[in-house]
């Protein structure tokens, strides 16, 4: 099943507490083990990469166009990704005080690897996606700051 979630309102973006929101309200449908969290900017280029839940956090958009497909760097978890929902209970979820663009999904590699998980990936070449072009919010100046770290 696919849930889509958006903000109302001309309030600052929240891209962390809209999955959070998700998460809560699809348990409320029916009771899922997986969770895939997926920026609506990204399409897959290869039916390979199958969105599914493993034994660790899977990181499934390894290589995108924008990025000349390679991984910008390894504590990487953002774009899309398949995390399972006791891991993600585990982990807390995501941290709601990431506002404005950026930080949010950083954090969330940093509690994967501070709750004892470890990021896996397809191989790039499988794990392939275009981004849609867009127009791109500023990055939030506080991004870094509010990272935990692992």
């Amino acid at each position: 099943m696919l849930i889509a979630v958006a903000e109302a309102g001309k309030r600052e973006f929240n891209r962390a507490t809209l999955m959070n929101i998700g998460a809560l309200e699809s348990a409320k449908l029916y009771p899922y083990d997986c969770l895939v969290f997926h920026d609506i900017d990204l399409l897959p280029e290869d039916d390979r990469n199958l969105y599914a839940c493993r034994e660790q956090p899977l990181h499934l958009s390894v290589a995108v166009d924008t990025l000349g497909y390679t991984l910008p760097y390894k504590n990487i978890f953002g774009g899309a990704g398949a995390i399972s929902v006791e891991q993600f209970r585990r982990v807390n979820g995501f941290s709601n005080k990431f506002w404005g663009w950026g930080g949010e999904d950083d954090d969330m590699a940093n509690r994967i690897k501070y709750h004892g998980l470890s990021i896996s990936r397809n191989p790039a070449n499988i794990s392939r996606y275009t981004m849609i072009r867009h127009y791109k919010d500023k990055p939030n100046p506080l991004r870094f700051a509010l990272t935990c770290s692992p």
